[in-house]
């Protein structure tokens, strides 16, 4: 408890608690009352402050590790940043637990044409009679849009004679829901929509990587952004200093203070929008990569120039064979087709054959053949569902034209876009440098009393500016070329990620 009282007011000089103090302003007030006693409380007051400065020399626990990182500061690259948003952003997730859902759903719908048994046990009680029973049967539909049922009963009972039969039938559509193409023309539907469902799927992954991807430039550019605001406050405060010793040697007017101290100001106002604007972009990232709030992200990838010779205008028929969106588009359209085939089948009569034969215990043997038709006079309802599939056809072929332009438009402006971005990196760094050469010639200037401090603020503000310019130019070149990496649909094999291992 004493050791909590010793306080560290200059490096190198100790400050004793009033503790230690009063011990020797008592041991020295008693030495003057009592002379006798002098020696004993001189000894005392001697141990007390050896004592003290012992506690205060002892090593603090837990001291050797007060210069590690804090455990909250996690480093990350790029490529982990990504990996981690794949395994554990959670609208993906959810993602990946509809497509078990989908294809689940897909199995099911395949049984359409695997036998169907049930089986229908009962029994029940009146005064006359107690019965039971049990009764089966199976079913398996074809391709041709028939079906074949087999039904066995078999009836117990106390007073009455037992009974049972056996039933097999056929019925078979000739016009209206008859032929493969119309009886399979759900699955093929969800076939398609199954593949819907996987493409979307790969779009998210896509545009997740694009949403990390500029989410860890942007705490890059933030982290880079603070850089440039602490070391101009380190020049605007060297400036202000060697203002003042101008002023004092009568080289410079008095005056010179007032824009030194303002640019100083304004550094640290820039200073600290700078750190909330780094604050905002972890908080996106983190956000983004399902992290705590409390964690610190620190890029470990620079702020550098990729360079890309090859492959900046790729074909726009290789293009459309990797878009997300426009195999969708064509799938729809493909879902269209089947739609209107199953809508004209509908404006037939609907005729139908039908064929059963029935045993019973007795031994006798029941065969019937039957032909139903249905002819409706005023219902327009399927005529309208035809005039309908005839539209959105038409439509999702309109649609499927139409994206192909916008993609082709939306690849040559991703190019250009690169390419511009490109020559507006190297125009950046040039004006950086000339900038970084004029601040150092009016602060030279200023020393030798040819310039004034308006002159060398006006300086640091273009450094500033042509940094920041800097700064901003190479994020939107890296950002355009991952918009290309997306747009030309070769985000996931650049990565080198498989859907397949995303969707598990």
């Amino acid at each position: 408890m004493m050791r909590q009282n010793f306080q560290h007011d200059v490096p190198g000089q100790l400050t004793l608690p009033k503790t230690v103090k009063a011990i020797r302003t008592d041991a020295g007030i008693s030495m003057q009352r009592k002379g006798g006693l002098g020696k004993l409380h001189k000894i005392a007051s001697l141990l007390a402050y050896l004592l003290a400065l012992a506690i205060l020399l002892a090593p603090m626990p837990g001291s050797a590790q007060s210069d590690s990182p804090p455990s909250d500061v996690i480093g990350l690259t790029l490529k982990d940043a990504v990996r981690r948003a794949l395994e554990y952003n959670r609208p993906l997730i959810n993602q990946r637990s509809d497509r078990k859902v989908q294809r689940f759903s897909l199995e099911v719908s395949e049984d359409r044409w695997t036998p169907q048994f049930a089986v229908r046990p009962f029994a029940s009680t009146d005064r006359q009679d107690r019965r039971a029973g049990v009764g089966a049967e199976t079913s398996l539909r074809i391709f041709t849009g028939g079906q074949f049922v087999l039904r066995w009963d078999e009836t117990l009972s106390d007073k009455s004679a037992d009974s049972g039969s056996q039933t097999l039938s056929f019925s078979q559509p000739l016009l209206k829901g008859a032929w493969p193409g119309i009886e399979t023309a759900s699955f093929r539907q969800q076939q398609i929509q199954d593949r819907v469902y996987a493409l979307a799927l790969r779009k998210a992954v896509e545009d997740l990587i694009v949403q990390v991807s500029r989410s860890y430039r942007a705490l890059i550019a933030a982290r880079r952004q603070v850089e440039i605001a602490e070391t101009a406050l380190r020049r605007a405060e060297e400036q202000l200093q060697a203002t003042r010793s101008l002023i004092r040697a009568g080289r410079v007017a008095q005056r010179e203070t007032v824009r030194s101290e303002t640019t100083l100001a304004n550094r640290e106002l820039a200073l600290t929008q700078a750190r909330n604007r780094l604050d905002s972009a972890n908080f996106d990232l983190i956000g983004i990569l399902e992290l705590d709030s409390t964690v610190l992200v620190r890029p470990l990838d620079e702020l550098k120039i990729q360079y890309r010779p090859d492959g900046l205008n790729p074909a726009l028929e290789e293009v459309l064979r990797l878009r997300p969106d426009f195999l969708q588009a064509r799938l729809q359209v493909e879902t269209a087709k089947i739609a209107l085939e199953v809508a004209r089948n509908d404006l037939l009569p609907d005729l139908s054959l039908g064929l059963e034969w029935n045993r019973n215990d007795t031994g006798r043997t029941d065969t019937q053949v039957r032909v139903d038709a249905n002819f409706p006079l005023t219902d327009r309802v399927d005529d309208l569902g035809h005039v309908r599939a005839k539209n959105d056809l038409r439509r999702a072929e309109r649609n499927l034209a139409e994206l192909r332009e916008s993609i082709g438009i939306e690849v040559r402006q991703t190019v250009n876009d690169v390419e511009v971005g490109l020559r507006l990196t190297e125009l950046a760094r040039r004006a950086r440098e000339l900038a970084a050469e004029n601040l150092a010639v009016e602060r030279k200037k200023f020393s030798q009393g040819l310039a004034s401090s308006f002159e060398v603020a006006a300086a640091e503000d273009d450094l500033v500016q042509t940094e920041q310019s800097e700064v901003t130019t190479i994020i939107g070149y890296l950002d355009a070329l991952t918009r290309l990496d997306q747009v030309s649909g070769r985000m996931l094999d650049l990565w080198n990620i498989r859907i397949e291992e995303v969707s598990r």
